[in-house]
Formats: structure tokens, sequence, C-alpha cells
């Protein structure tokens, strides 16, 4: 039997069962029935509706899983899913995902359609992805339409019993039902949690086979909403009705093993696996040949060489490989290794220092009722100065010292010291990350826009822009920018300063022509405003939402323009003013205009970062009400000259 901590999982509250054989009571099992695979009733096609989700594009009939301990300790687990297909939108059901280890096998996988006059087409395709360490297997169930029945089943075989695969009850449509099952043999005792789901029926038995008796538990959920991927959302794992396996211990006549059963435990055996990332201080003194005025600056030093020099060839996940000795020598590692090696040189300067484990925002939500090292999926690197503390990671190229990249703002780590560890609050960004636009710009008696623009990037405004220029370079991001507010533009030419200057604003100076920018006909001139920052369309398309909207940082944009119409021209309509205020929101437009001059002040700013799901719907409004201001006209006409009105 093998065990490692590879499964992800969200998590809030929990429940905690403890799985003993001797503690079981014989109870009977569920006797709802679940159909054979391709066994569908006439109901089940002729449905067109259902009352406890009217607005479902699909409904998941059932979600059947069952798993199996061997006595080979291999877990193999069976999975049967039928859904039936409502609307147009609900076709998507069809294109399924199934993730699995790369040491993990997926066999006996069928699918097909239902079609509602009960014909059935089987799946003939199926591809294999892999992601780092993650397989898929990849298919589209094909004959799909609306009223059809989609079907799939599947083997997953593992060696791996630590932490079995969590089981998701809720899917991105609604659920009718969803039943997990598991078979128990002697000596394994586990640890059994839910999140964000509080009544389950959960049943007991036992199996009786020749020379041997099995625990049987069943757990059942019925009629579960869906929980969809939204805008400015962690991970809909988060908010998932969600069942959890921990093994605690194993114990039969020849031995008995304990795992990690407090956070005390979970702590020294992640000391022990960085233990040997961090023992290479002595070996490191020679990168420090300068001696710097205080212990904060040897810190940036240390950091920005860290995060310059040594090439990152992805983000890692909590486990490192590679020593600090090989990563210099290669000049590259994952983003945990870098920040391993980082600790080191912080450690060598003698500063002390420690990794900080967390689960990012796509992995889930921590939570410190049981000890589960699944929980976290990174580590950054933490210490302290004096009272204040500094938690760095090095492995984006433009992110400065006192930034995190946002994939890395949660709330808490766990601190993996030479003691039993704690929690840690990450500081929230500071920064009101500004981007400033200022427009000198003019009209031709074509209606083609001229104009010169002048940008700066602040905090992660700035970090997000270098990395783009980074991956794209100067030019198709200078291009990116402006094509996403005016379409096509031609630039004449531009300019980038402190790019390297990651701790400092990144400005960026522009000149450019839009075509038929106005549209002028006769003697009327009609046109848009030529701001940079506009809402052109509404992030949040939903009309409900069932989770929190959290946005990583706080935003602001100013944006000011001073706008010349063509030779003759005079102002005739402006735009009124605007300033609107929600929580912790402000909208404003204000014009100033002598008779061929306007100025336009546009300014947002959103000081919140979380809105509960009772300020959705006015965090939508405010959204469509941007959009509308900024679809407003400036109306001029031409004006008749002393000369003309002679003539006429």
């Amino acid at each position: 039997m093998s065990s490692h901590n590879h499964k992800s999982k969200s998590n809030n509250s929990i429940i905690s069962i403890l799985l003993v054989l001797s503690l079981l009571t014989t109870a009977p099992i569920f006797s709802q029935d679940i159909s054979k695979f391709g066994k569908v009733s006439k109901e089940e096609l002729q449905l067109t509706d259902f009352p406890e989700a009217p607005y479902a594009d699909a409904v998941y009939l059932f979600d059947v899983g069952k798993g199996r301990i061997t006595d080979d300790f291999m877990l193999i687990l069976k999975r049967h899913v039928r859904i039936k297909i409502l609307t147009e939108e609900g076709k998507e059901e069809a294109n399924v995902r199934i993730r699995y280890w790369h040491e993990d096998k997926v066999s006996s996988l069928k699918a097909h359609t239902i079609t509602p006059a009960g014909k059935k087409i089987k799946l003939k395709e199926i591809f294999d992805e892999k992601e780092g360490k993650w397989k898929y297997k990849v298919f589209t169930i094909p004959g799909v339409e609306v009223g059809s029945i989609l079907e799939f089943q599947y083997e997953l075989s593992t060696e791996y019993l630590t932490y079995l695969e969590p089981w998701l009850f809720q899917h991105s449509e609604f659920t009718k039902l969803s039943q997990y099952s598991m078979i128990i043999p002697p000596g394994f005792a586990y640890n059994v949690f839910f999140s964000n789901i509080a009544d389950v029926e959960t049943s007991e038995d036992i199996i009786i086979e020749p020379g041997k008796k099995l625990a049987k538990y069943t757990w059942k959920v019925e009629n579960l909403p869906p929980v969809k991927e939204e805008p400015y959302m962690g991970t809909p794992k988060d908010y998932m009705a969600t069942l959890y396996f921990q093994l605690i211990s194993f114990k039969n006549q020849w031995v008995y093993h304990k795992w990690i059963n407090s956070w005390e435990e979970l702590v020294k055996k992640m000391g022990e696996h960085y233990e040997p990332f961090l023992d290479e201080k002595n070996q490191l003194k020679d990168i420090l040949t300068v001696s710097y005025e205080s212990k904060l600056d040897t810190a940036k030093v240390l950091y920005n060489y860290v995060r310059e020099k040594i090439a990152s060839n992805s983000r890692g996940g909590r486990y490192a490989e590679k020593r600090p000795r090989e990563i210099l020598k290669d000049m590259e590692g994952t983003g945990l290794e870098k920040n391993l090696l980082l600790i080191n040189l912080l450690r060598t300067a003698g500063i002390e220092a420690y990794p900080l484990m967390i689960s990012t925002r796509s992995h889930g939500k921590l939570f410190e009722n049981t000890p589960d090292l699944n929980q976290f999926d990174y580590a950054l690197a933490y210490f302290k100065i004096g009272y204040k503390s500094y938690i760095l990671d090095s492995h984006r190229k433009y992110c400065p010292f006192e930034l995190l990249p946002t994939y890395n703002l949660v709330e808490r780590g766990l601190l993996i010291d030479e003691g039993d560890g704690k929690f840690i609050n990450l500081p929230l960004p500071k920064g009101i990350n500004m981007t400033y636009y200022s427009t000198e710009a003019a009209l031709s008696e074509e209606g083609n826009l001229t104009a010169t623009s002048q940008l700066r990037f602040e905090d992660y405004k700035g970090y997000f822009a270098r990395d783009e220029i980074l991956d794209s370079g100067e030019e198709e991001f200078v291009k990116k920018t402006l094509n996403e507010r005016f379409g096509e533009v031609e630039i004449d030419s531009f300019k980038i300063e402190g790019k390297e200057q990651i701790d400092a604003p990144l400005h960026v100076t522009v000149s450019y022509r839009v075509k038929n920018f106005a549209q002028i006909t006769g003697d009327m001139l009609y046109s848009g405003l030529p701001t940079i920052d506009q809402q052109k369309s509404n992030p949040f398309k939903s009309e409900n939402r069932y989770t929190p909207v959290e946005f990583p940082y706080q935003n602001a944009y100013t944006d000011i323009v001073n706008f010349k119409l063509p030779a003759g021209f005079k102002v005739t309509e402006l735009p009124e003013n605007i300033l609107r205020r929600g929580k912790d929101l402000t909208f404003a437009i204000t014009f100033t205009a002598d008779d061929t001059l306007i100025q336009i002040q546009r300014q947002y700013l959103r000081y919140e970062t979380t809105f509960a799901v009772s300020e959705y719907r006015d965090l939508r409004n405010y959204f469509d009400f941007m959009i509308q201001a900024d679809q407003n006209q400036i109306v001029a006409t031409r004006q008749i000259t002393a000369l003309e009105m002679n003539n006429q």
C-alpha cells in the first residue's frame, strides 16, 4: 500500500465521521435502484422540464460512484452518469473531460446518446491529454439534441489510498441525485468530512464475504442546485457540496501505521521534506559578495536576484525536486524551488525565513478544522524584519517586492517552521492599482481621429502590463491596448519607459490614428467619447448569482481627454455630467467645453473586493449604467462664416 497527496479539494465547514469497522451497525442500503447502463425509462425520455429546476439547461438525473478498496490495496471506483438535455445551451454537457493522476488508470470507458426516439448513438473517439502530472480522457458524446439523454461510465483504479479522490455532489447544472458508496476492508480508519452541506443521507451495512467482513457506506443527496463558474470567483469547488476522505491509520496482524492526524504532525512532515532544500546556506555565501545598509535592502536584492535571474519553468506544487545548488547551476526552477532558494539566501544573510504553505485561489479555500495536507498546493517565502512580516513569491519575473501574484491572494497560510507551525494571515494588497490615461485628440473634417496618449500603469496594473509585454512584445501590447478600445488603429509611434523598474509605474506614450471615428453628415457631427477606458460589456451576465463576487484587488481608472473638433464646427450638445456612487464604488464623467475644445474626465474607483450575493443585482446594474454612460455622444454643428452669410 502506498500513499501520496496529489488530490485537490475545496473546503469550508465540515462534519467529521470516523469510519472504523468495529463501530458499525447494520442498516439497509438505499432501496432506490439505479438503472443499468443504457436502461432508460420512457418517462426519462419524455421529460421536457423539471419543476425543481425550471430554468435548467440540463439535469444530472444521477451521478453514482461505487468505490472499493481491494485485498491488494487498490481503490477501484466505478462511476455512472446520466444527463437529460433540455435546451440548446445544455448540449454543452456532451463535452466531457475526466481528470486523473498520471499513475492512475481509467478503463472500461463508454458513452452514448439516447435520442428522444430511443435511438442509441455510441461514442467512438476518445482523446488523451496531459497537463503536468495530470492526465485527461477527453471526448464529445455524439448525436446530442434537445430532449436526448447522455450517459457515460468508466472505472478508475489507483494505489493511492491516503487521500481518496473527493466526491463532488454538485455540478454546473441541477443534480437530481448524487450518490457515493465505499466498501472498506478491516483495518482501515478514515476521517470523512463534508463541505458546503449539512444534510447528507447516510447508510452503513456489513457485507459478509468468504473469510471476511467488510464495511459498506453510502452517502446520498438529492435535488442540488447548480454551481456555475462565474466571473470573479475563486473556484466553483469552494461552493460545491463535497465529500472527502483522509486516511488516519491502517492496522493488521503484522503492521500498524498512523498517518497525519494533527497540524503539528503535518508541519513536521513537510518540514522533513523541505529540510534538504534548506540546508545549503553555507554553500551559498559566495553569492552575497556585497553588504547592504539594512536587512530589508538585502531581502529586496535577494528577491530581485531570484525573481529576475532564475527562469521559471512552471509554478510547481508543494513538493520540490531540485536543490538550490542545482537551480543555480541550471539558472532555472519551478516557482516553489525558486522560493526555497530565496529562503536559503535570506538565511545565509542572517534573516530567519521559512516556507509558508497556501492553497491558491483556483485550488480552493483553506479551512483549519481538519489537518489535511491535500488542502495545500504551493509554498511561499516568509520572513520577518523587526515586527513586520513579508511574504514573497519569486515565480513571476515582473512581480514587485510588496505584491503577490493574484493567484496567491488568499486569506491564510500554514508556516512550516522548526516548531509546531502556525497559521499566518496574508496581507491584502495596499495599492489602489491605478491606471491613468491622458490624451490630446483632434478630429479631421473627414471624422478621423488623431491622438497622442500617455498611459500610466501602477501596482498590479503595471505588473500585468509588464507580464504581457514579456509574453507578446512591446508593439503587440500597445496595439492590443488600443485595438480593444477603438478597433483598428494605425500607430505612428510609441515609447515604453520603466519596464525594468518594477516597483515604479510603467509609462507608455503612443501616437495613433483611428479612421471614421466620428460621423459627419452635412453640417452635423456625431462623435463617441474618445476616452481609452470604457465599459463595453457587463462581466456579470447572469441575472441571478448564488456565490459572492470576489475581486482580487482594488481598482481605479482616471481618463482625461482634451478633444478638439474640426475647424468650423461648434459644440451644440454634450452628454450630462454623471456622478454615481455605490458601495465603495464611484463612477463619474464630466464635460467642459468652449466652442471647439472639449475636456472629458472619466473616473472609476472600486475600493471593495468582495460583494455579497445580496449586493449582486446592484453591482450588475452599476456596470449596466457605466456601459450606457460610455455610449453617449457629442454633437456639433458646422458654423456659417460671415463671408458665407454675405454670399447667401
